[in-house]
């Protein structure tokens, strides 16, 4: 009887710490806010959370993390504008040697810019399968068009 209940004021003494306390609760809102991929949101309050208490590895990791999202997320969008700027200048009737080029230059960068993506196992795996397709079209676009002219 005397360990549940000295167990139960320990696990009631950290909820209250972390209740209490500013800088976990803004880093487990932070965490939430990551978890739901609002990533602005998250990383704001991870650093208010963070500035309260340089010693929250939460929400250090936190911040750390968001960073690494939105870079995914910014080569999702970018790697988007690119393929549908690919796709509008294949459908021109006439497609000149300089059109040709910034197909090549855009689908290199694609290829580029995934390769250089920063890894991380806290990822959404949404985010990953995403890049991974858009990476995986602009290489088969990229050999299926200037590897069959070499």
């Amino acid at each position: 009887m005397k360990k549940i209940l000295f167990f139960f004021v320990v696990v009631l003494g950290v909820f209250l710490y972390y209740f209490l306390n500013d800088s976990y609760r803004y880093s487990l809102e932070a965490k939430a806010y990551f978890e739901l991929g609002e990533y602005e949101k998250a990383e704001k309050l991870a650093n208010k959370a963070y500035e309260l208490d340089k010693y929250n590895r939460m929400a250090f990791t936190i911040i750390t993390q968001t960073k690494i999202a939105q870079t995914w997320k910014k080569f999702i969008k970018d790697s988007n504008n690119y393929l549908f700027d690919i796709e509008s200048i294949s459908n021109k009737e006439i497609i000149t040697k300089a059109d040709k080029i910034r197909i090549k230059m855009m689908l290199e960068v694609i290829m580029g810019e995934y390769k250089n993506l920063p890894h991380s196992k806290l990822l959404d795996k949404e985010l990953e399968k995403k890049a991974k397709k858009n990476y995986i079209k602009a290489k088969e676009l990229y050999y299926g068009i200037f590897k069959k002219a070499s």
